[in-house]
């Protein structure tokens, strides 16, 4: 599985309780998103990392690591063209940004659950809990040998499964496609653009048989193109 470290645009950490409330405005447009950049509430990461992910409360605690994967894991999201999921589509290409990561099921080994153990014995940047009582927490990983240990043992798993919303990976994948399409006409598409990657959080898939959770809105994003 192709799954790379990637520069996150997220919450500052000391306000990230304002934040959150208010994204349904951040994310509403690019205006609007650069002036919460401009104003301190959100920050672009200079560099690339790893981040874990954790949701605890009924019924358990999960542990996932986010990257970014090829548009192709969203394989199973293909095919809903409703107008619902085309304005959805549409809006995620004008904002240029993925607003959370999709939530896929991969089979993990145990030496991936050390290693993101590891991860969070240190400091978390965040420690949400929602009004359903939800706890969620994110570590950022950009140590260069955890990162490397992180890459190692993605590299030798299988592929993932979809385990969000249909209706948002397909979203995903017609917003990818919207972009491509439009690079194209423009004579600037390489295939190496961000809109060819997703932000996904990678679940273990013996952890999440019941269905996965969602990374809050707006916690950890990506911005697939430029604004």
């Amino acid at each position: 599985m192709k799954a790379l470290p990637f520069p996150c645009i997220r919450p500052a950490q000391d306000r990230v309780l304002e934040a959150l409330p208010a994204m349904g405005s951040i994310l509403s447009g690019n205006d609007a998103l650069r002036g919460a950049i401009a104003d301190g509430l959100m920050l672009k990461d200079p560099g690339a990392a790893y981040y874990v992910y954790e949701c605890s409360g009924e019924p358990g605690r999960v542990t996932g690591v986010v990257a970014i994967c090829p548009t192709s894991v969203l394989a199973g999201g293909k095919g809903d063209v409703s107008a619902d999921v085309a304005a959805a589509a549409r809006a995620i290409a004008e904002l240029k940004v993925q607003p959370r990561p999709v939530s896929l099921a991969y089979e993990a080994s145990p030496v991936m659950d050390i290693i993101l153990g590891a991860a969070k014995e240190g400091a978390s940047l965040y420690a949400v809990t929602d009004p359903a009582g939800i706890t969620h927490r994110a570590w950022e990983v950009k140590r260069e040998d955890a990162v490397g240990a992180i890459r190692a043992m993605l590299d030798q798993a299988p592929e993932p499964a979809l385990a969000d919303d249909p209706a948002y990976a397909a979203a995903l994948t017609g917003a990818s496609q919207l972009l491509a399409d439009e690079a194209r006409s423009a004579g600037t598409y390489t295939g190496k653009e961000p809109f060819n990657f997703t932000v996904a959080v990678l679940f273990p898939a013996a952890q999440v048989s019941g269905g996965a959770p969602q990374v809050p809105t707006g916690l950890l994003t990506h911005q697939v193109a430029r604004f």
